[in-house]
C-alpha cells in the first residue's frame, strides 16, 4: 500500500512537471472557453432578464466556464499517456512491482491537480469581471475543488481511450464527449424554458448537477442538497470512467 501510495505520487509529479515544461499548452484550454465566455455573456446578457428571469448573466455562465476549461484540460490526459505508450516508458513501467493501478492514478491525480490551478484563474477572471460569489471566499475555494474532482474524474475518457487504442486521435474524442453533455445541460439558459424534451435530457445529464451545484455557489449561496446533487454526479461519472480505465488496462496488459 506504502508503495502504491508513493508510485502514485511520483508519478503525478511527473505528469505535473510535463505540464510546467510545455505551459503553452494550457493557454488553449483557458483562452478558448474564456473567449466562449465573453462572446455568450455579450450577446445574451443584456437580454437574460427579460428573457428568462437571470439578472446576473456574468455569474450564471462562470461554472458554464470552469467546467468547459477543466474538460479541455482532462481532455489531453490521454495524450501523455499516448506518449508514454509509444516511448516505452508505459512498457517499463508494467516491468516493475508497481501496482498496475497506481500507474494510471498518478496521471489522473495529477490532472486533477493540474485542473484546480486553471479553475482558480477562471474564477478570478471571473470575478474581475463581475460574476460575484454569493458564499464568498469559501464557495470560491469548493468551485475549485469541484473542477478539481470533475477533471479527475473526466480525465478517465481520455486515458481509457489512450490506454485501448494507443492513438492520440482516438485519446481526443475524450474533450469532444464533453460538448453533447454541455449542450444538453442548463449551460445557456435555466431548464425551466427548455422544450419538453431538451428539459428531460437536461434533468438525466449528469453535468446539468454540476453546474447548478456551482451555480448556486456564485448566485444564491450555500445549498447543501444542491451540493450534494453535484458531488454525487461526479462520483457517478468517476465510478463509470475508472471502470472504462481499468477495462482498458486490463486489455493494454494482457
Amino acid at each position: 500500500m506504502i508503495r502504491a501510495a508513493t508510485v502514485v505520487w511520483h508519478l503525478m509529479l511527473r505528469a505535473l512537471r510535463e505540464t510546467l515544461r510545455q505551459p503553452g499548452v494550457e493557454i488553449g484550454n483557458v483562452f478558448i472557453p474564456l473567449f466562449f465566455f465573453a462572446v455568450t455573456v455579450g450577446a445574451i446578457g443584456n437580454v437574460a432578464g427579460r428573457a428568462f428571469g437571470v439578472t446576473n448573466y456574468t455569474g450564471f455562465q462562470l461554472p458554464v466556464v470552469v467546467l468547459q476549461a477543466v474538460a479541455g484540460a482532462s481532455g489531453t490526459a490521454g495524450f501523455g499517456t499516448v506518449t508514454d505508450i509509444e516511448r516505452g516508458y508505459f512498457d517499463k513501467l508494467l516491468l516493475t512491482p508497481t501496482p498496475r493501478i497506481a500507474i494510471v492514478l498518478g496521471r489522473l491525480i495529477g490532472d486533477g491537480v493540474r485542473v484546480m490551478a486553471l479553475t482558480a484563474l477562471v474564477v478570478v477572471v471571473g470575478l474581475l469581471v463581475g460574476s460575484g460569489m454569493k458564499t464568498g471566499v469559501g464557495g470560491a475555494l469548493m468551485i475549485i475543488a469541484m473542477g478539481g474532482v470533475f477533471g479527475l474524474a473526466y480525465s478517465g475518457i481520455g486515458v481509457a481511450l489512450a490506454l485501448r487504442t494507443g492513438s492520440a486521435q482516438a485519446a481526443q474524442l475524450g474533450f469532444l464527449i464533453f460538448f453533447p453533455l454541455v449542450f444538453l445541460s442548463p449551460a445557456f439558459a435555466p431548464k425551466e424554458v427548455f422544450a419538453d424534451w431538451l428539459e428531460f435530457m437536461a434533468t438525466i445529464n449528469p453535468v446539468t448537477y454540476i453546474i447548478e451545484g456551482m451555480r448556486d455557489l456564485v448566485l444564491d449561496g450555500w445549498d447543501i442538497s444542491s451540493l450534494a446533487g453535484a458531488f454525487a454526479s461526479i462520483a457517478g461519472l468517476g465510478m463509470f470512467t475508472m471502470l472504462l480505465v481499468l477495462g482498458a488496462l486490463r486489455y493494454r496488459t494482457a
